[in-house]
């Protein structure tokens, strides 16, 4: 007879090499100074987070907790974000990028011609991105606002990556972090 204990390694091994579905919406408001990032897995809203840049601190505010969380980035946590994302950039799929931007300044000409740059810019990026990721699919819209100052870019970013990936991808960055010190340490015991 057959044991249901089996069922629980199973489970696991689905969890492993189901993709997860995210979204990822981001809003930058240039006037205003402060990015809106919101996380969805499997359309389910999981955090909102506004994050605002001041001198050399980026300050954190979460919708749920209303609080500020201020910190500063040491070069082991630089190098680790930049081993991660070069570990993840090949094994995420990309499914659909949506870019829309709300761009007005006061003078008519001017904010044709910032319409035009923007609308030239992502078209670029999204040429860019179609010959890392054919299969992704992109689209664009710019409103011109003649009749107030805003300008305001939201991304709307569909991907998915199985966890299994998502799980080596920090391991293997939390390795190359230890020998990256370890070779540092080597090389001042040499020039002592």
């Amino acid at each position: 007879m057959e044991s249901l204990y089996f069922l629980l390694p199973l489970f696991f091994i689905i969890l492993f090499i189901v993709p997860l579905n995210f979204r990822i919406k981001l809003v930058f408001n240039l006037f205003e100074n402060n990015i809106l990032l919101s996380f969805f897995i499997w359309k389910i809203k999981i955090t909102t987070l506004k994050i605002m840049v001041k001198d050399k601190n980026i300050i954190i505010i979460t919708k749920k907790k209303k609080k500020e969380v201020q910190f500063s980035l040491s070069i082991k946590q630089i190098y680790f974000v930049e081993t991660l994302i070069d570990n993840l950039k090949n094994k995420v799929q990309v499914r659909k990028i949506n870019v829309n931007s709300k761009i007005g300044i006061i003078d008519s000409a001017q904010t044709a011609m910032l319409c035009g740059s923007v609308i030239a810019m992502v078209k670029t990026i999204f040429c860019y991105i179609k010959n890392k990721k054919p299969t992704c699919s992109m689209d664009n819209l710019t409103i011109p606002c003649f009749n107030k100052k805003i300008f305001i870019i939201c991304t709307y970013l569909s991907c998915s990556i199985t966890l299994f990936d998502l799980l080596y991808s920090v391991i293997i960055s939390l390795f190359s972090i230890r020998r990256k010190v370890y070779e540092k340490s080597r090389r001042k015991s040499k020039l002592s």
